[in-house]
């Protein structure tokens, strides 16, 4: 099987109805190092979790779901990548010395689409630039990761209940350089739902 359509297999497996399966992720131990697992909106040391990233607006996560009226937003999608690649799948191949910088090199953009099916829905999408964020996170100390939450902000939303899609647009497969296995340690090129988050808007 050509390796982009076993990535796209793969890539299938762990999403269920639209969603990354957190039991899928929990399954595989670089897949949990891959996606951050704990978002709190403030940490146990009492950093926001925007002041985290840099960022001015209100950063929406799987733990931090309630945003004040009036805020402009964004969701956030980091992944913890290696500092090389030490392990990567046989075919995989990249011109960039890391895979932070594959990464960079390789999405094209991030397109949101905000209550998709509603009459009010919409979708909006960001260029990829040199505003990705690149740091370190606080369960992964020592090792990077990146966070497409910094390409843009979107408008403030109506009081009530909200569904935010995010999708990546890869113009070639990804790896994170943590394993040879590319089911838990690669993305595929094309656009990729990585991540869906239902949040509510408080007046």
């Amino acid at each position: 099987m050509p390796i982009l359509a076993n990535f796209r297999g793969v890539w299938r497996a762990l999403v269920c109805t639209g969603v990354v399966c957190s039991a899928a992720l929990a399954a595989a131990p670089s897949a949990v190092a891959k996606w951050a697992t704990d978002e709190p909106c403030v940490s146990s040391s009492g950093t926001a979790l925007k002041n985290q990233y840099g960022y001015s607006v209100a950063v929406v996560t799987s733990d931090c779901t309630q945003l004040a009226a009036g805020e402009r937003w964004a969701v956030s999608v980091p992944w913890i990548m290696a500092d090389a690649f030490d392990q990567k799948p046989p075919g995989f191949a990249t011109d960039y010395p890391t895979p932070t910088a594959d990464f960079r090199g390789k999405l094209k953009s991030v397109e949101y689409i905000v209550d998709g099916g509603a009459g009010s829905g919409f979708n909006r999408s960001f260029p990829a630039d040199n505003k990705i964020w690149v740091g370190q996170l606080p369960e992964a100390p020592g090792l990077p990761a990146i966070n497409t939450s910094n390409l843009g902000a979107l408008n403030p939303l109506p009081v009530g209940r909200h569904v935010a899609e995010v999708y990546w647009k890869l113009s070639g497969p990804v790896c994170d350089g943590f394993s040879a296995d590319q089911g838990t340690s690669c993305l595929p090129a094309g656009d990729l739902l990585v991540k869906r988050v239902a949040f509510d808007v408080v007046g």
